[in-house]
């Protein structure tokens, strides 16, 4: 049975749960942490949020996944739990990310700026094609046009998440990170992956095998998987 475009987007949403760092683990010790703060004051949120994310390394650990990113994951916890303390305001547990998010959106638009966009960066390192096929005008619209949406997420995402920060919206800043984790970003991966083989498909590019073997316009194109 031939492969789809949706089944290739299955596989990919998937991998986001099951893979070496999943969705879930960003949002458990924020929201613990929240919780513990409302309760029982800074000090112990700062080590129930620590303690969460040691369970989740530990467990993705038990599962055979890497561990570098468990120990990511625990320096992340640690830090912001860390800056929390120090200045006393619960809220500055989200700075981290915070911050984060304005690279990530700055660094978008400057790949988008610079015609070396942001998803053909993340799709070279994930799938290994060769880099340059990318970089095609035939081929590199469809990864400019697709790196605008999340251009726009982490504008969106960090802008919201700034002011909660400033006017000290702490359990609001908590349920914004949850709801613009995974129940956002699943729905965006999707659109944005139906949109991007389509745009590309429409440019009339070579497919990677025609391009790695020298082949000459009109193409087949084609490309599977974005």
């Amino acid at each position: 049975m031939a492969t789809t475009v949706h089944d290739d987007i299955q596989d990919e949403v998937k991998d986001l749960f099951t893979g070496d760092r999943t969705l879930g683990d960003s949002f458990a010790p924020p929201l613990l942490f929240v919780g513990a703060n409302a309760l029982w004051g800074l000090g112990t949120a700062a080590t129930v949020a620590i303690v969460a994310g040691v369970l989740v390394a530990a467990w993705r650990v038990r599962r055979g996944q890497k561990g570098i990113y468990a120990l990511a994951g625990i320096a992340g916890v640690a830090f912001a739990a860390f800056l929390a303390l120090r200045s006393g305001r619960a809220e500055t547990y989200f700075l981290p990310g915070i911050v984060s998010g304005a690279l990530y959106a700055g660094g978008t638009l400057l790949s988008i700026l610079v015609k070396r966009p942001l998803s053909g960066w993340t799709s070279w390192l994930y799938r290994g094609w060769p880099r340059e096929w990318f970089w095609r005008d035939d081929v590199r619209p469809a990864y400019s046009h697709v790196s605008w949406y999340w251009f726009w997420y982490f504008a969106i995402r960090g802008g919201v998440s700034a002011w909660l920060f400033a006017v000290g919206q702490v359990e609001l800043l908590a349920i914004w990170k949850s709801i613009t984790s995974w129940p956002t970003i699943i729905p965006l991966f999707y659109l944005t992956y139906r949109i991007g083989v389509k745009k590309r498909n429409a440019l009339n590019g070579p497919n990677v095998d025609e391009y790695l073997a020298g082949a000459e316009a009109p193409f087949v194109g084609g490309q599977r998987r974005f």
